[in-house]
């Protein structure tokens, strides 16, 4: 517990994320707030500008600054490198999360549920943007996940009807799971308030899987890795 605690105060010091994306997070908080008091019916319209702040958020970057050495002091004690590479991720999705839990609770005072943003898709929408971010920026530079995953969106978006219809894929075809994963990887704000049955999940269960392995590929290459300082280099 004491490790635990010290790792969050070091990087609450030495923060993987800029001060302008918690303030960015504020904005979007207010302004998401105030459109759910004037027209809950918009809930999953002002949860979307958090899902792709969030997307930026996760894509922290841990190899870049771990080389200029700002995490010296964690790296070179004795200890389970696991568990910075943990407390690093966390440091960073946690703004993201505080605020869509602000935003749920905004709608559950207006409307008296949190029917929309406590959804079990868009709980998969945040856990999806919170995960595979970090993971694929853990040995680029600051916002490289974020800004990749955005051209994709950018690019192939149009090939996706507003409302997910591609999750209506038939059962009985074969490439349905794929087909619904890959439009959640490709634009999670399809899945924001719907309310997923066991099939579904099963059909998105590709995307789920893909985000915990590379979860638990980019703790473990933090584990192993050596991080020489770019002066020696």
């Amino acid at each position: 517990m004491r490790v635990s605690w010290y790792l969050f105060r070091f990087f609450g010091v030495v923060t993987p994320l800029p001060g302008l994306v918690l303030w960015t997070f504020g904005v979007l908080v207010a302004g998401a707030s105030a459109l759910i008091v004037v027209d809950p019916a918009r809930t999953s319209g002002a949860l979307a500008p958090l899902l792709l702040m969030q997307m930026f958020a996760a894509s922290s970057g841990f190899a870049v600054p771990a080389r200029r050495g700002h995490y010296d002091l964690l790296l070179t004690r004795a200890g389970n490198r696991m568990s910075i590479a943990v407390a690093h991720w966390l440091t960073s999705v946690a703004p993201g999360l505080l605020s869509w839990l602000i935003v749920a609770g905004v709608e559950a005072l207006t409307t008296g549920q949190a029917s929309v943003a406590l959804a079990s898709g868009t709980g998969v929408a945040f856990a999806l943007v919170s995960t595979i971010p970090w993971a694929v920026t853990v040995t680029l530079p600051r916002f490289s996940g974020g800004i990749g995953w955005l051209l994709v969106l950018t690019t192939a978006g149009i090939s996706f009807s507003p409302d997910g219809a591609e999750w209506l894929a038939a059962p009985g075809r074969a490439s349905a799971s794929l087909l619904s994963a890959w439009a959640l990887l490709v634009y999670p704000m399809t899945s924001v308030g719907r309310d997923l049955s066991s099939h579904d999940l099963m059909l998105l269960s590709p995307a789920l899987l893909l985000a915990a392995a590379a979860m638990g590929a980019a703790w473990t290459w933090v584990a192993r890795a050596t991080f020489p300082l770019e002066a020696a280099q």
